[in-house]
């Protein structure tokens, strides 16, 4: 009997120098953080008064729940976890005063500490004591089941806490009521305590890491992590042994052959397994990497690094491809590297180097092979990795000055590639951190210089469009100018000995050549809008209009004025649009029917506006033909006669001006095109 105490009172302090040992790289841990916050100052002290309270019960040996000194410890405990869980319930924003001065705070502190004063200087009977502090047990659990079902969207955060602080408070419960019910503490039990705090530390520290609302940032290294779980791998397997043995001897049960087999089989294969396959330890090795050890790059100052200096590279000059492989070899720390455009994979040209000698012969050759058969979309060659495909093939024969082999794609094509390379000392360990890292910052650049190509043949494309665009205007004035002139000709062999008839000609041969030289000025500057302007009477211009460009047609304009006045812009622009519309309207209007233009000024309180209104009787418009085609250009009625620009740039001419073209139309009956133009005081007459 008195071996089996001993033995007893042998575990359990192993367990608590286990607690100590944990909750004490716990603490430093933590105080590795720069944090500042509540949740944090609460998990320092929760973690130093767990090693305060497995020390305590390794160097006295005192009646656990019972004592005076027990009762303090143990109380000091409820408190902290009380307070951690109160936290957790509360927002991180409250400040240390408001969260004590809750009303859940203010009335359950208070208790538990006058229950331990209470239980220190009066005598009170053990199952009172176990009671009491079973009833804190469920309160702590009543705190935790709130605390999972206001995790809402986040619960997975908070279901390591939950389930690690709610499997050491369960135990306390078993053990409590156990206790209440024989009035002693069971020894057994007592002895497991300090491992059961134990392993709840691991459930604690990925809940630390996951919940985002505490900001509290707790990396451990990955040779550390590990070994660890791989111990404690090799622990839950010996458990398991111990918990098959002890049902063996607690039903009087013996060992088999069979069952001895069957566990040592397993645990061999389990060994080997681990052992042997490479596959299996790169996964595992992966995963605690990727959820257990700090990143090699601090990811925001590099994101922002890289993000900034692609935006002082302007998008409208021309592609530097230099300053995109810069931006490869920044990002990774690599000093030298080369930019390769593969037009096709067995077409490559190098497009821009840095730190080295051009690309040879020799490795264009090795490349076009990498490109036809190895290049893939999300894959990035290490050509100091004697298992990958390219390089096993090559074998000797592969000559590259170069580490990385970084293919970039616009969307399933090859683009190119890039070569990055440093000294051997200083070349990055190509795990799957820097793989995700290379294709984050390769679609990041790639997606810039893709960019700048496509804003640069964009810009391409729009001056020819504008040269287009131009060159249909021009067109446009060129039909005018040749309707004069076979006006002219036609009137000349009727007035050709008029006096007036040759001074007339004269004057529209003179026009004709003014308009042809300011076509060939824009041609030559490739504009497709005069920036001169002079000051002209309207009244004039349209008589003007009229007398040396509509006459060809009939029904003759009719020309009213109400009020005139003068405009300060580009005339010739003018004559120009309101010739378009002229014409229009006299070729939708018989030549029995009427066309007659009205020239007045509006004034009210807030501007002063010209107003032309183009009135025919012809055939008029629908409303669906005004929305959608009268405005849309090189749409025209015309057939091969016209160019069905002029609505279109009567439009853009008033809006350029600040002013409107309205239309209103009747089919059958007839259209007005009325076009205002804002007017200064100093030009009304």
């Amino acid at each position: 009997m008195q071996d089996s105490v001993s033995l007893v009172f042998t575990i359990s302090s192993a367990g608590f120098v286990l607690a100590i040992c944990c909750y004490a790289f716990l603490f430093l841990l933590l105080l590795t953080d720069k944090a500042a916050n509540r949740t944090k100052n609460l998990l320092l002290a929760f973690a130093a008064v767990q090693v305060f309270w497995a020390m305590f019960y390794l160097l006295f040996s005192t009646q656990p729940f019972i004592s005076a000194d027990s009762v303090i410890v143990e109380a000091l405990r409820h408190i902290l976890l009380f307070l951690l869980l109160f936290s957790c319930l509360s927002s991180s924003e409250i400040r240390w005063w408001s969260f004590l001065a809750q009303g859940a705070v203010k009335l359950v502190i208070p208790i538990v500490f006058c229950l331990a004063l209470v239980n220190v200087f009066v005598p009170v009977s053990n199952n009172i004591i176990f009671s009491i502090n079973l009833l804190l047990c469920i309160g702590q659990l009543a705190l935790l089941e709130a605390l999972y079902r206001r995790a809402g969207p986040v619960v997975w955060q908070f279901k390591p806490l939950v389930l690690g602080l709610g499997l050491q408070i369960l135990f306390d419960f078993i053990l409590l009521a156990e206790a209440a019910l024989f009035s002693r503490i069971d020894p057994q039990l007592w002895a497991a305590r300090g491992f059961i705090a134990a392993l709840v530390l691991p459930l604690l520290v990925v809940a630390i890491r996951r919940i985002r609302s505490w900001a509290i940032s707790v990396y451990v290294s990955r040779e550390i992590v590990v070994n660890s779980t791989i111990v404690l791998l090799a622990g839950i397997y010996l458990s398991v042994l111990a918990v098959a043995g002890f049902s063996i001897k607690l039903f009087d049960l013996s060992w088999t052959g069979l069952l001895q087999a069957i566990l040592i089989a397993v645990g061999c294969l389990l060994f080997a397994v681990v052992a042997l396959s490479g596959k299996v330890r790169r996964r595992f090795k992966v995963y605690i990497e990727k959820n257990f050890y700090a990143n090699k790059f601090d990811y925001r100052t590099k994101w922002l690094s890289l993000t900034q200096y692609l935006k002082s590279l302007k998008l409208q000059q021309d592609v530097d491809y230099q300053a995109y492989l810069n931006a490869w070899l920044t990002a990774t720390g690599y000093q030298r590297g080369a930019l390769i455009r593969a037009f096709t994979p067995s077409q490559l040209h190098a497009v821009a180097c840095l730190g080295r000698v051009s690309v040879t012969a020799d490795e264009l050759n090795l490349l076009q092979h990498y490109c036809q058969h190895h290049a893939r979309p999300g894959w990035i060659t290490d050509l100091s990795d004697q298992n990958d495909s390219f390089v096993q093939f090559k074998g000797d024969t592969l000559k590259i000055d170069g580490h990385l082999i970084i293919p970039v794609f616009d969307e399933q094509q090859l683009w190119g590639l890039c070569i990055l390379n440093t000294p051997t000392a200083e070349r990055l360990k190509l795990n799957w951190e820097l793989r995700d890292y290379l294709m984050i910052i390769t679609e990041q650049i790639s997606s810039y210089l893709l960019l700048t190509l496509a804003s640069k043949a964009l810009s391409e494309n729009a001056q020819f469009a504008a040269f287009s665009r131009m060159s249909a205007f021009v067109v446009h004035d060129l039909k005018n100018v040749k309707a004069q002139l076979d006006l002219m000709l036609n009137n000349s062999k009727k007035h050709m000995q008029n006096p007036e008839f040759i001074k007339d000609s004269f004057d529209t041969l003179e026009a004709m050549q003014q308009r042809l030289g300011n076509m060939l000025s824009q041609l030559t500057d490739k504009r497709t809008d005069s920036n001169s302007s002079s000051k002209f009477s309207v009244a004039q211009e349209l008589e003007q209009v009229i007398k040396h460009k509509c006459a060809v047609r009939k029904p003759l304009p009719t020309l009213h004025v109400l009020n005139n006045c003068m405009l300060s812009l580009d005339k010739e622009r003018f004559s120009s649009v309101l010739y378009h519309l002229i014409d229009n309207a006299q070729h939708a209007t018989e030549e029995t029917g009427k066309v007659e233009i009205t020239v007045d000024v509006k004034t009210d309180v807030a501007s002063t506006v010209l107003q032309i209104n183009i009135t025919d009787t012809g055939c008029g418009m629908s409303e669906q033909f005004i929305q959608q085609r009268l405005f849309k250009p090189f749409d025209t009625t015309k057939g091969n006669s016209g160019m069905g620009i002029g609505a279109y740039d009567a439009l853009q001419f008033a809006q350029q001006h600040n002013g409107q073209l309205t239309v209103s139309s009747v089919e059958g009956e007839g259209s007005c095109f009325t076009l205002t133009l804002p007017v200064t005081d100093d030009t009304k007459e």
